[in-house]
């Protein structure tokens, strides 16, 4: 535009951190980086302190966001240089909340926070008050949030972050506003109170809403940790329900949808892992590489091939680790998935006779163990993990003892009463695990009543392959199935595509009204038939019919 038509008191270098702030909250990250690092080239030599110290801040914050820890603190550091503390200015309080936050951001993934990041964040929260920068102030109590004992999971933290919320609330400034609340569901999360979690993070997406900011970092992140919960507490439906309207909205590379990712690979379709590869492409994404990392780790040890797990597991970490080589808390939860693929290998190895087989792979869990007791103690910010990473490193020592000597029953009974705090599948997982233990310590009335409690939750969840490995359980240890269960050997999944069956559907019209593949549709007529020893899909319903499994003798459609 000519220097005619446009605003006056405009120049190019504000413009352009507009712009990068319009980018930001878009969710165009890196765009914004970009047009930040323009508005840096535009300063001349003469630039005016306050815009140039402006400028590198608001750098340091668009690289927080896209992962450029080392760059960030450069800047936050070199825009606190620019502006002298005295006399007081809210410039310098904004340069300094963003020095900090950079600091703390730093010493979570790095374990290399500033020295005077504490002293500089009091000194702040103290002119910020003095000025009535509220908002600022806000943004600096969130950070120094991170400095206290137990930090966001304490009730002094929440505390902390509450009076936050409200002093960005009263200022107006939604991004931080969204960012306590982010942290407040976080801390919920962190410390097992799943419940808790939901009302902040619904609270944030509702605050992002009415902004205008559905699109933004925070908001972004509050989306994927509700389908977390809802995956975690069991609300599977609901949870791939969120996953599909997310991922319409921000594509199939978004980690956002990543909860669901984990539903389907659970219910048996495997296609997730391609969906998963895909967040990997393009820029690095730290939480893309997570959820990419458990999705295809899992898929392997669900598949039966410990070395691809392992794989998976070490590269996925590899790419998770900072510079400073700190492992970041996923740490425990991904070697327990390459745990479980080495103890499956181990135990079928021995019923093979190959015990040299069977050491190599005690030896390498050994390894991993140790890692897991390693992330445990000591999370990314140094202190032990919370209810979720602990729960992780019982069911690691489990699969750790299983793949050494064997199924053992306490470990088996500890890790299960450990996932109590609210994760739905893994507390399932090792009921199955603690089935097959009291099994082989013939403790059969035990055994059988843990089974029907894994069938229960495996069929509520549709937890397909979980299903599919308890049937398998059953049928070799001779279990009896429940009288009252006459349905008990197919899955809820399977129920619905029996009867869909009966009805004379085809697989791409099961597919289309379970809202499923017709390769997945497949997958469980096949599996329908070989636990009805069927050699047809007629034949599977004819016994169907027969066993009460359908109602009314069905008349197939045309």
């Amino acid at each position: 535009v000519e220097a005619s038509g446009r605003p006056a008191g405009t120049d190019a270098v504000t413009l352009t951190l507009r712009a990068s702030a319009a980018a930001a909250h878009a969710g165009e990250l890196h765009r914004a980086v970009s047009l930040t690092r323009s508005a840096l080239a535009g300063l001349g030599q003469d630039a005016d302190l306050e815009l140039a110290a402006r400028v590198r801040y608001t750098l340091a914050g668009n690289l927080l966001t896209v992962d450029n820890l080392p760059a960030a603190l450069a800047h936050s550091r070199e825009a606190l240089a620019l502006i002298p503390a005295e006399p007081p200015s809210a410039t310098w309080v904004w340069a300094a909340a963003t020095y900090v936050m950079a600091s703390v951001m730093a010493s979570i993934r790095q374990g290399a926070a500033g020295e005077d990041a504490q002293r500089i964040g009091h000194q702040a929260l103290r002119v910020a008050e003095e000025l009535g920068v509220d908002d600022a102030r806000a943004d600096l109590l969130i950070s120094m949030t991170f400095h206290t004992h137990n930090k966001r999971r304490s009730p002094e933290g929440r505390k902390q972050l509450q009076e936050a919320r409200e002093l960005a609330r009263r200022s107006g400034n939604a991004p931080v506003e969204m960012r306590a609340l982010f942290n407040l569901a976080v801390g919920c999360f962190e410390s097992g109170d799943l419940e808790d979690c939901l009302p902040w993070a619904a609270e944030g997406l509702e605050r992002a809403r009415r902004s205008g900011l559905l699109s933004s970092p925070y908001p972004h992140e509050m989306r994927y940790l509700w389908l977390l919960v809802q995956y975690t507490l069991g609300n599977w439906d609901e949870c791939a329900r969120g996953a599909a309207e997310a991922a319409a909205q921000s594509g199939a590379g978004d980690y956002t949808a990543g909860p669901g990712l984990y539903v389907a690979l659970a219910r048996g379709d495997f296609t997730a892992v391609e969906r998963a590869r895909a967040l990997l492409e393009g820029p690095f994404d730290w939480i893309n590489t997570l959820v990419a990392g458990i999705v295809r780790t899992d898929a392997a040890a669900l598949r039966g091939d410990p070395d691809e797990a392992v794989r998976s597991m070490r590269h996925t970490l590899e790419s998770l680790t900072s510079e400073a080589g700190t492992a970041p808390d996923v740490t425990v939860r991904l070697t327990v998935l390459a745990l479980a693929a080495l103890a499956d290998s181990a135990v079928e190895l021995r019923l093979r006779g190959d015990e040299e087989g069977a050491r190599r792979r005690a030896a390498t869990a050994t390894e991993l163990v140790q890692q897991a007791r390693a992330s445990a103690a000591r999370g990314e910010d140094g202190t032990p993990q919370g209810p979720e990473g602990q729960a992780w490193l019982a069911r690691a020592e489990a699969e750790w003892v299983r793949a050494v000597s064997g199924p053992d029953v306490a470990a088996w009974e500890k890790a299960m009463t450990a996932f109590a705090y609210g994760d739905a599948y893994e507390r399932a997982r090792c009921r199955l695990r603690l089935t097959e233990a009291l099994l082989a310590a013939d403790r059969r009335e035990e055994a059988a009543a843990e089974a029907d409690a894994v069938r229960q939750e495996a069929d509520r969840l549709g937890a397909t392959l979980l299903r599919e490995r308890l049937d398998a359980l059953v049928r070799r240890g001779r279990l009896a199935v429940p009288a009252q269960d006459r349905t008990a050997v197919l899955t809820a999944r399977e129920q619905d595509v029996l009867r869909l069956l009966a009805l004379g559907r085809s697989n791409r019209q099961i597919g289309e009204e379970l809202f499923i593949s017709p390769k997945t549709a497949s997958v469980h007529v096949s599996n329908i038939l070989a636990k009805m020893g069927a050699a047809s899909r007629t034949e599977a319903v004819g016994v169907a019919y027969r066993q009460g499994l359908i109602a009314t003798e069905p008349t197939p459609s045309d």
